[in-house]
């Protein structure tokens, strides 16, 4: 099927070929999810111990919705616990082995902990202001104690909920002026390796280069590109084990917790692997590698699925064992055939349309034999 282009559409964005990016879970349906969510209740020393000491419990310093509060909106949630006002629910994600990470609820948390810990003074209070100019270690005993007794409301979402309905939840829950998208969810949910290794590699150089710094950082769209090769590079290598069926947010998720579980050194593996891939396909196109060619436009926005598929086979090949007008000639001929196919501007998380790309580099590269 020959897929027409139009120049309108391409003026209008950065990135080509983009199904999820921008999608929100809520526009998916999930009739046979099962959406499994407890109640907890917690004393404020519990909570702190949980944070400090067991770290069963993440505040996921790496992602902040919201502002982080001003000092009076800190000094007042004490003041609501001092005198025993209940305090909104947190919400927490619980994963296999027990370890929750809060989802609504990290301010309230992370200024209760800040107290406890004589982070600040309490000031401005009209309601007990002979508290005023107090830490925690300066109240009388009695205060002390009601503070670590005070108790907060857990809702755990505990497995086997779906990763795509945590989406779900995690959006409604904190849903405000700007809706997130999935990598933006993906990001404040699986914090850790999994995020750093990717924020790292968008910012290299080798990746703005071969990209001609046309893939933006506004919401994460280079370090949704790139998770996206790695997931399917360990994927294609038998590194990750998982079942896809084109179900592209459950794959994804997998791969941040499956980046989350490795080694030092199995990490600076994949940043070599893919700062190598760059180099080589600026080698052999300079910046225009990941575009389609198109008469209509100058110049056509970097295609995703090319990315992904043309950064693997980077990995397949040693251009230095290549004759680069060649292997330069090869890929312009994979390209147009590509372009003029029905697997890169719709349907791009289909697994008909990823086993198609990936098995046509594959291909190549054996070919090449080099």
């Amino acid at each position: 099927m020959t897929r027409s282009t139009s120049s309108t559409k391409h003026a209008k964005t950065d990135l080509e070929g983009v199904d999820d990016l921008t999608l929100t879970v809520r526009d998916e349906v999930y009739p046979d999810a099962v959406v499994k969510i407890s109640r907890d209740q917690y004393s404020l020393f519990e909570i702190k111990r949980m944070v400090e000491d067991t770290r069963e419990l993440q505040l996921d310093p790496d992602f902040q919705r919201l502002k982080v509060w001003k000092p009076d909106q800190r000094r007042e949630l004490i003041e609501s616990i001092l005198m025993g006002i209940p305090i909104p629910v947190v919400y927490v994600f619980e994963n296999e082995n027990g370890i929750k990470q809060i989802v609504d609820g990290k301010q309230r948390i992370s200024t209760v902990i800040d107290f406890i810990n004589d982070q600040f003074v309490l000031a401005n209070l009209k309601m007990l202001p002979s508290f005023n100019g107090k830490k925690f270690t300066e109240l009388d005993p009695i205060y002390k104690s009601k503070v670590e007794r005070y108790q907060i409301l857990f809702y755990v979402i505990e497995p086997p909920t779906p990763e795509r309905v945590k989406y779900d939840i995690f959006d409604r829950v904190n849903r405000g002026g700007t809706q997130l998208n999935n990598q933006e969810m993906r990001n404040a949910l699986y914090g850790g390796a999994s995020t750093k290794l990717i924020k790292d590699l968008s910012k290299l150089p080798a990746f703005k280069q071969a990209t001609g710094h046309a893939i933006k950082a506004t919401r994460m769209k280079d370090q949704y590109i790139i998770l996206r090769f790695i997931g399917f590079y360990l994927l294609r290598n038998n590194k990750i084990q998982f079942d896809y069926k084109s179900n592209i947010d459950d794959f994804l998720a997998a791969v941040m917790l499956h980046l989350n579980q490795q080694t030092k050194p199995g990490l600076i593996e994949l940043t070599t692997l893919f700062e190598q891939a760059m180099m080589a396909c600026f080698s052999v196109f300079v910046e225009d590698g990941f575009r389609f060619t198109d008469s209509n436009i100058n110049r056509r926005p970097v295609n995703m699925a090319l990315f992904e598929s043309l950064t693997y086979f980077f990995t397949l090949v040693s251009i230095e064992k290549c004759e680069i007008d060649s292997l330069r000639s090869k890929l312009l001929e994979l390209k147009t055939i590509f372009d003029h196919s029905d697997y890169f501007a719709g349907r791009v998380d289909s697994s008909l349309s990823v086993n198609y790309r990936f098995n046509a580099v594959e291909n190549l590269a054996k070919e090449m034999q080099c």
